[in-house]
């Protein structure tokens, strides 16, 4: 006699719709990975990617096309050559070669390696496209424009390595064994950092020129000179007496991690400070490593 258990008929149809979900997760996953997009070179540091807008088509301007337009027997041709207007009657039909730029759509992400804002033209953007690899896509590899139209909105990524000024007012001071608890310290420290960046940038064309706002985060690793004071409190580890407050130099090493919002970044460090002047061998931080919440700024962002 064959037994019918319910609970192994749903947990079989669970498993198989679970199965049917992840198939369908991935052929999604796979058809936006290998949409239509033109082939380009493999590039994709320092590189913008375009990507089409839902809500409008845009279409970028290939320059020095050009259209045949076949003009009929007995049609009058008005020509203007070296200042001079001349008309003459077609007495054949008569094929006729005139320039014209030609409009591409954009349907697909299109990497760029180069973006710039016309200030002459406004409204205008204009890109450098990575190589096209495909022999019919020959055409492409010029440089090309959009007009972005008035209260519409491009979006572009953006992967990048870039220099950014940093300061970190603020450290978190693990404790050292039983005499120092954990503590947040304050010291001078600039320096700059040298950061991988993942960009989200927008450009919304406002009329008379076109405003752009970005958002992103980054991976990097800053460096710098700091300043710390040195008295009976931070020096208490080395057993050194200071009747006057000094001041030491340090140089900081610090991976981090950024988010930048417009221009501004927020930014969270792992580093060591490590002393330069003779003093600084007394202090109790010396070498020792530390969490750090810093602020930094790229000046050509909020320039823009």
């Amino acid at each position: 006699m064959r037994y019918f258990y319910p609970g192994l008929l749903f947990y079989s149809q669970r498993k198989w719709l679970s199965r049917s979900w992840l198939t369908l997760v991935f052929l999604l996953v796979f058809g936006v990975l290998h949409s239509q997009s033109p082939p380009q070179s493999s590039q994709w540091l320092n590189v913008y990617t375009l990507h089409p807008n839902r809500s409008h088509q845009f279409k970028l301007v290939v320059p020095g096309g050009s259209e045949k337009i076949k003009f009929k027997a007995g049609w009058t041709l008005t020509e203007t050559r070296a200042g001079i207007t001349i008309q003459r009657v077609l007495e054949q039909d008569t094929l006729v070669t005139i320039p014209r730029d030609r409009l591409v759509p954009l349907t697909s992400p299109w990497k760029m390696a180069a973006l710039k804002i016309s200030t002459e033209s406004p409204g205008k953007i204009y890109f450098q496209p990575v190589p096209f690899l495909d022999p019919s896509d020959a055409f492409l590899n010029q440089t090309l424009y959009l007009s972005l139209p008035v209260n519409e909105e491009l979006w572009v990524t953006h992967w990048h390595t870039k220099w950014s000024a940093i300061t970190i007012p603020f450290s978190i001071r693990p404790a050292i064994g039983n005499r120092i608890r954990s503590q947040v310290t304050s010291e001078f420290k600039v320096g700059t950092a040298f950061s991988l960046n993942h960009d989200w940038e927008f450009y919304k064309n406002r009329g008379l020129a076109i405003k752009t706002r970005t958002y992103g985060f980054s991976f990097g690793l800053g460096f710098g000179l700091g300043r710390v004071k040195l008295d009976e409190g931070s020096t208490l580890l080395s057993g050194a007496s200071y009747e006057n407050d000094e001041e030491g130099l340090i140089l900081f090493v610090t991976p981090g991690l950024g988010f930048n919002i417009r221009g501004f970044k927020i930014l969270a460090f792992y580093g060591w400070d490590l002393g330069l002047t003779q003093n600084t061998n007394d202090w109790n931080y010396n070498g020792k490593p530390y969490l750090g919440v810093g602020l930094g700024f790229d000046f050509w962002t909020l320039k823009r």
